[in-house]
């Protein structure tokens, strides 16, 4: 037996007795136990979940709009990507199609990676959460806050122009 052998098979003993410990610990009474641990376990995330809920009345509005606005975002964008995609790899279409889908593809990859660089910009100012939309001519900023101040919102500006080189910028606060 090798020492690398040995090694494997000490380390593997070991994790055995830790198992053994822990199981041990965990099921005091043995396997007659009426209370079973996950019973235990259940019950404690139940009461958790309901301090939860009420903790989380407040934000979970806030949560919601966010989380939709940027799911629904995202899946409008992959259903235009995959159309213009499966457009531009179909043998069916025209050079002249093919040309045209794969520049709005170009476009529209490059209006995503815009968007997520303003948000992640604006986040980096100290919002808890930012979603922005670029559409056509227009950028559209809603940051999670009370209100936005005049500095906040040059700087959310500023960066809107700087990163999409739009300069008609649309700022919201959302709470």
């Amino acid at each position: 037996m090798t020492k690398k052998q040995f090694g494997i098979i000490f380390t593997l003993m070991a994790l055995i007795v830790c198992v053994g410990v822990i199981a041990a610990k965990l099921n005091k009474t043995g396997l007659n136990d009426p209370t079973d641990f996950s019973q235990v376990i259940s019950q404690g995330t139940e009461e958790n979940k309901d301090n939860e809920k009420k903790d989380d009345k407040e934000t979970l509005g806030t949560q919601d709009y966010f989380y939709s606005l940027r799911s629904e975002r995202d899946q409008k964008d992959a259903a235009t990507i995959q159309q213009l995609t499966s457009l531009k790899n179909d043998v069916n279409t025209s050079q002249e199609q093919k040309d045209l889908a794969d520049n709005e593809l170009r476009e529209k990859t490059m209006v995503i990676d815009k968007e997520s660089r303003i948000e992640v910009n604006v986040k980096n100012q100290g919002f808890e959460d930012v979603l922005c939309s670029i559409e056509g001519n227009k950028v559209r900023v809603v940051v999670k806050a009370d209100e936005v101040t005049e500095a906040d919102s040059a700087s959310i500006q500023e960066i809107a122009e700087n990163v999409s080189g739009i300069s008609d910028v649309i700022i919201e606060s959302k709470k």
